[in-house]
């Protein structure tokens, strides 16, 4: 599977603006041969941790938005929205896949409380895994690169590439590279991570996203400004580097103070 990475800048508070620009990026992704294009965090709103605006249920507006550019360009497509629920609202991810259907979601599990995002948004409460043509992939947002157990979580459900939305800010670029390679390595799967470029009210961002193989070996990324990485991702060889050197097998779970 070839996924593409969209590193692009969101028109704040414009969702309809995003989301037509969503469906250029897909089908130019799609022309260069791409089979899962991965949006920034908070793509359709543009990433405010302190607004709830353009909430919205299951099955609403931006969500059928994302339905429908991923079956016009036949694609799996990892788009985002602010879904409100019962308790509250929560910052999603969803895979939607080639015939429209909505495949996976995913509601960001730790909230960025340095920033306030706990004071507006709920904490999902579920991992989210599923095949995407063959390849097992899981999704996490931004600030769950921080927590590491989250990531072993999935790759013990067999998880072979992690799909990993973001709005990292320019002032901790470092940090967000380190973390994608981390995290492959810790557990010999692909992770693939895109982040915007560009300014809004809260923050700048310069990018860096980047797809990352077990090994930890950088297949491509980008820069500062607005681009399209596309790498290919293969299970076999997931399988491959675990057979190699298994020692996820070493770990102790049975340790004591």
């Amino acid at each position: 599977m070839k996924i593409c990475c969209a590193q692009i800048a969101s028109v704040f508070g414009k969702p309809d603006a995003n989301l037509a620009r969503a469906d250029e990026v897909v089908r130019r992704a799609e022309a260069s041969g791409a089979d899962l294009v991965l949006f920034p965090e908070q793509f359709a709103t543009g990433w405010d941790p302190a607004s709830t605006t353009y909430a919205e249920e299951e099955s609403g507006p931006v969500e059928r938005a994302w339905c429908r550019i991923a079956e016009e360009h036949g694609v799996w497509v990892v788009g985002s929205q602010r879904t409100q629920s019962p308790d509250g609202v929560r910052n999603t991810a969803l895979i939607t896949a080639p015939d429209g259907s909505v495949h996976a979601r995913y509601a960001k599990t730790h909230l960025f409380r340095y920033a306030g995002e706990d004071q507006q948004y709920v904490p999902g409460d579920r991992l989210s895994v599923c095949s995407c043509d063959g390849l097992m992939v899981g999704l996490a947002i931004c600030y769950d690169l921080r927590f590491p157990e989250l990531f072993r979580r999935y790759a013990d459900l067999g998880v072979e590439c992690m799909l990993v939305q973001a709005a990292w800010p320019c002032s901790r670029i470092d940090i967000f590279t380190l973390f994608l390679h981390a995290r492959a390595v810790e557990n010999q799967y692909y992770v693939a991570g895109a982040s915007p470029t560009g300014t809004n009210p809260v923050d700048h961002y310069c990018g860096r996203s980047a797809i990352v193989d077990p090994l930890g070996t950088t297949l491509t990324s980008a820069g500062e400004g607005e681009e399209c990485i596309v790498a290919e991702v293969d299970p076999d060889y997931v399988r491959s580097v675990r057979r190699r050197f298994p020692f996820q097998d070493d770990a102790r779970y049975d340790l004591m103070v």
